[in-house]
């Protein structure tokens, strides 16, 4: 009898938009990437979009989207992220989900709670949201309706069960020491269950109020635990032998972070590559599911009961989100985190006060409040515009400034459920960069509060932060670092403007935009002044620059800007160090270690010699490439941003495949001859794909991938 086998990957990032420019802001611990989303793509997303399977030789064989094996869920705030910096990888998850639509008859992809909330933790307004705006973004990038749902940290209740249910939410997931007891649907008498004897192997139904039920799977504990604490990605042999082992029917399902394939355990991705491949060709009888495919042909039999208030995460309840409960990260193990309840309850005061106000002052601005609120999500999937949005909500004849606080309002109460975010909690003290993320989005709704007429309840909010001390210094408060930490992130106008001067001009304007933000640079005989779009409230403002602009300390997006600016540069940095390096060729012809040139001068021209001997044809004798290669050894930034502009350029010669394949060749081998080391793996990627990739025979060796024969 055939043994079905369901691998899920719960991804999730913390939301790091900035409230304002509704983008990520650079985070310098995520080095060399611009933040911790693109690191984590890099190492993890993409990886097991293109997970490497390799032959008996050591070669890359075969290039396996294991989205399309695995069952998955992506945070909402993830993916919307991806789809804007990681396109590529973003259409392979896409694309994952409609295979095994296809191959199954019900697709791999589960949706998620929008903003990782603790949902027992929610109001009912609140968990209502949080599931409304995850099926419109889930039916807006997959195409069809979420059968199942994740809940974050499986945090569950009856509510909230009920809430999903109500929602059209066919299924979700627990860890099985949420199990209380189970019985058969026959009426039989409930039995007690603990993590150690309930049965993962089938479906449970869970009775909620009103006639309507659920069902519940419950992960395998020890084999989930394996993968993530016990390193059993080490092997995909090992992997292969743990799922399969010690049962001999039913569903054999595990569930961990997504991020332990690549990003917590490196080729973790080729471990799941493997087991995917043993069980395509029928290894031991196991075959590859997923939950709604398995529970269409084997509807649950047996009932569950839950322990409400439990998680995957906290073995106290829910008491990770909201008390000191001995739970954190384990990095300091002196640390409390009683400022857990303070930044809980200050952040509930605040969301009272944003409902109070929104369903006050919303009748002056919408046909039905509720409805308008209930499909703010599809405005937030970009599944509808947010013009077309107030058109189909508003009352009509509003001007634009009342369709202005038509929109403040919404994004005040989306700002003020992101706040509420999981991980806000998870770790031990609010200075980190979850609460402080949290509280941003916090301080923005109450701007949105205040601006729309709201009450001015800030005070009330410090005065309960006040309470949160930090594990860090004596001197430092939720209160503290509201003032310098938190206030201190709203973006400066000026500085902006200050930045954007210095930004090269496209097409005789000098313009800025991100998600949330657009600038213009106008400049008059009575100086400068700078156009400013908001994007989500529709609002327009212009502000007269000053001739010198002071940044902040704090000013985070300085960072933002400088990031913007120098990717703007280096290319003509570049380019200037080519011109450079070509005139003073000349000079290199009788070229000795013994007789160079200063090394000032010589630094300047290294980029554009380097760039004109890979790409212009121009010619470098061998003693200088050996030199080369000892100066890259000790100036390791320069040699890492020519081999990320190499790769780049690189990567675009391999679209133009078989053209360019002579070159690509000639490419890698000098970039070797020079000590660069560039992984290649767009180029592999690019490579695999070709349909006449037999041809390339040079090229594929450099890059080890294997010939496919005659």
């Amino acid at each position: 009898m055939s043994k079905a086998l369901c691998i899920h990957g719960h991804f999730y990032q913390p939301p790091r938009l900035d409230p304002w420019l509704e983008d990520v802001l650079p985070e310098g611990s995520a080095a060399p990437e611009h933040d911790w989303n693109a690191r984590i793509t890099r190492e993890c997303y993409a990886p097991l979009a293109w997970a490497r399977r390799l032959d008996g030789m050591g070669m890359i064989q075969e290039l396996v989207n294991c989205y399309a094996w695995m069952s998955f869920n992506f945070g909402p705030t993830l993916l919307r992220w991806m789809e804007l910096h990681a396109p590529e990888t973003y259409t392979r998850v896409l694309d994952g989900d409609r295979q095994s639509l296809t191959r199954l008859g019900h697709g791999n992809a589960l949706a998620q709670v929008y903003h990782h909330a603790i949902m027992p933790l929610a109001t009912e307004l609140d968990k209502n949201l949080e599931i409304a705006w995850a099926v419109q973004d889930f039916r807006t990038r997959f195409g069809r309706a979420p059968e199942g749902m994740w809940l974050a940290e499986t945090a569950v209740d009856l509510p909230t069960l009920a809430a999903l249910a109500e929602a059209g939410i066919g299924f979700t997931i627990l860890a099985p020491r949420q199990a209380q007891a189970v019985r058969a649907l026959d009426g039989a008498e409930f039995r007690p269950v603990t993590e150690d004897s309930l049965d993962t192997t089938r479906p449970y139904l869970v009775r909620l109020p009103q006639g309507k039920s659920i069902t519940v799977f419950f992960y395998d504990g020890p084999v989930s635990r394996a993968v993530a604490f016990e390193r059993l990605l080490g092997s995909g042999e090992n992997f292969w032998t743990r799922l399969g082992g010690s049962y001999s029917e039913g569903l054999r399902n595990i569930a961990t972070d997504g991020e332990s394939y690549g990003h917590h355990f490196m080729f973790g991705e080729m471990a799941l590559a493997y087991v995917i491949q043993q069980a395509k060709e029928g290894r031991d009888d196991v075959v590859l599911t997923n939950y709604a495919a398995y529970l269409a042909a084997n509807p649950a039999r047996d009932e569950a009961r839950i322990h409400e208030n439990t998680s995957w995460s906290c073995v106290h309840g829910v008491e990770r989100w909201k008390t000191h409960c001995g739970c954190s990260d384990g990095g300091h193990a002196d640390w409390i985190q009683d400022w857990r309840r303070p930044l809980r309850r200050s952040l509930n005061y605040l969301k009272y006060y944003a409902d109070e106000h929104f369903f006050k002052r919303g009748p002056a601005f919408f046909l039905d409040s509720s409805l308008a609120l209930l499909e703010y999500g599809l405005t937030l999937a970009g599944s509808e515009s947010l013009v077309d949005f107030l058109d189909r909500h508003c009352l009509p004849g509003l001007d634009s400034a009342q369709r202005t606080d038509a929109c403040r309002l919404l994004l005040m109460q989306r700002l003020a459920l992101a706040s509420f975010s999981s991980c806000a909690w998870f770790f031990d003290d609010i200075a980190r960069l979850e609460p402080l993320n949290g509280l941003t989005s916090a301080r923005r709704a109450l701007d949105l509060l205040q601006a729309t007429g709201g009450p001015d309840v800030e005070g009330g909010l410090v005065r309960i932060l006040s309470e949160a001390q930090s594990n860090m210094r004596d001197d430092l408060d939720g209160a503290a670092l509201w003032e310098s930490m938190v206030t201190t992130r709203r973006p400066s106008l000026e500085e902006l403007g200050a930045h954007l001067r210095h930004f090269p001009a496209a097409g005789g304007r000098q313009e800025m935009a991100w998600p949330g933000l657009r600038l213009a640079l106008e400049n008059s005989e009575s100086g400068a002044r700078m156009r400013c779009f908001w994007t989500r409230t529709l609002e327009e403002l212009v502000v007269e620059l000053p001739e010198q602009v002071e940044f902040t300390a704090h000013s985070r997006h300085k960072a933002e800007l400088g990031f913007q600016v120098s990717k703007e540069h280096e290319r003509e940095l570049l380019a200037l160090s080519c011109q450079l390096a070509r005139a003073m060729s000349p000079l290199l012809a009788n070229f000795t270690e013994g007789q160079r040139q200063p090394q000032e001068l010589l630094a300047l021209q290294i980029p554009g010699m380097v760039w004109n001997w890979l790409f212009e044809g121009d010619e470098l004798p061998r003693d200088i490439q050996a030199y080369l290669t000892g100066w890259f050894a000790a100036n390791a930034g320069v040699r890492q941003l020519l081999e990320r502009l190499v790769e780049a350029h690189g990567t675009g010669m391999a679209l133009t495949l078989p053209e360019h394949a002579h070159s690509l060749v000639e490419l890698i081998t000098r970039t070797r001859r020079l000590g660069f080391s560039i992984y290649w793996w767009e180029v592999q990627n690019m490579v695999m794909a070709a349909p006449n990739r037999g041809v390339h025979v040079e090229l594929c060796q450099l890059l080890n991938l294997a010939v496919p024969e005659a």
